[in-house]
């Protein structure tokens, strides 16, 4: 598995699974496994890998740092039946991905059949070079003309792995393959499908990560957490802009007014490098936003501390959470690097 530079409570690395998204589907796990068979099966049915009727992209760039694109999320595939022929026995499905790009713990199953879905056996995996594959098998009904919407959707457990610094891949290598290999059927030519990856576009690959510290506050009744120091490190390879952001959030019990202290670029004192755009409360948090004034180049690191007016004597929102975060200049830019490190959220009250 949408984020703005102006919202930035909403946490910035759901964006690389958010890329071509269409729904979103979640399924209880129970533990039921079925062992491979023993003898190949066949069938006069002619089962056919389908495509979900959801789908899910991360964006990736290139080795070289110059294009990006959208690799396909192998979300899952759907057992379809081209006959009005039923099938029933055993489905042994592989799913072959770039184990550098992708990690498959298992798969569930869910046969349409108003049971939800289960938990299939699963093996894997076996490596060769980059490639991995996983294997899933189980037992279920494929009705007649099973479509995407009928027949058994099949998905794996995925983690991914291409966050930053480990977002560059060659297309070609991002592409996932399911197979059917149980049962024998009258058709082969339809038991692969393939997820590929969209067009590449030339791009410019900038970004920051954002590391910070937190003390906790007590205002009124109660307490709550703001940042007090943060250090922004751009990752390149190209520079970030004049007029990037770094916004602050917190809890507004604790204060009115924030100012940057000791703001340092490289280890020198660089006082103008931030300056102050808005200071607003929406609800009961408080954001004050800062922008830069002059482009980071790759591996510039600004470090500063955070200072506040004294807390108004209110009490902080229970279960409020701080944050502070690096946002491009132009809102949600495809070539913005590092999201899901782009920002820090603090403790709960």
């Amino acid at each position: 598995m949408s984020d703005s530079p102006e919202t930035t409570r909403s946490p910035r690395g759901v964006a690389r699974r958010s890329v071509l998204k269409a729904g979103a589907w979640s399924v209880p796990v129970v533990a039921v496994a079925v062992a491979a068979p023993a003898v190949s099966a066949s069938t006069t049915a002619n089962l056919a890998l389908l495509p979900p009727q959801f789908g899910s992209g991360v964006p990736l760039f290139t080795p070289a740092l110059t294009e990006r694109y959208v690799a396909s999320e192998p979300v899952g595939v759907v057992v379809g039946n081209s006959t009005a022929q039923v099938y029933t026995g055993p489905v042994i499905l592989r799913l072959e991905v770039d184990r550098r790009l992708w990690d498959v713990t298992g798969f569930t199953y869910d046969a349409r059949d108003g049971e939800g879905a289960r938990s299939a056996g699963f093996s894997g995996p076996s490596v060769t070079g980059d490639r991995a594959v996983y294997t899933a098998t189980f037992a279920a009904t494929v009705v007649p003309n099973a479509d995407p919407y009928t027949g058994i959707l099949v998905r794996p457990d995925l983690t991914f792995l291409g966050d930053y610094p480990d977002d560059t891949l060659e297309p070609a290598d991002s592409v996932s393959t399911w197979t059917l290999v149980e049962p024998a059927d009258l058709d082969a030519s339809d038991n692969v499908h393939v997820n590929g990856p969209g067009a590449t576009e030339e791009s410019s690959p900038f970004g920051a990560t954002v590391t910070a510290d937190f003390a906790q506050v007590t205002s009124g009744s109660g307490s709550a957490y703001r940042p007090t120091q943060a250090t922004l490190t751009s990752v390149g390879p190209n520079p970030t802009a004049v007029g990037d952001t770094v916004r602050v959030t917190f809890d507004a019990a604790l204060g009115d007014l924030v100012s940057l202290e000791g703001v340092a670029l490289n280890g020198t004192p660089a006082p103008d490098l931030v300056s102050e755009q808005s200071n607003t409360v929406s609800g009961a948090f408080r954001s004050v936003l800062f922008s830069l004034t002059s482009p980071l180049a790759s591996g510039d690191v600004v470090t500063f501390a955070l200072s506040y007016s004294d807390p108004t004597g209110a009490t902080p929102q229970v279960g409020s959470s701080p944050q502070i975060g690096y946002s491009a200049a132009v809102p949600n830019d495809p070539d913005q690097r590092a999201l899901s490190r782009s920002y820090v959220n603090g403790p709960q009250s």
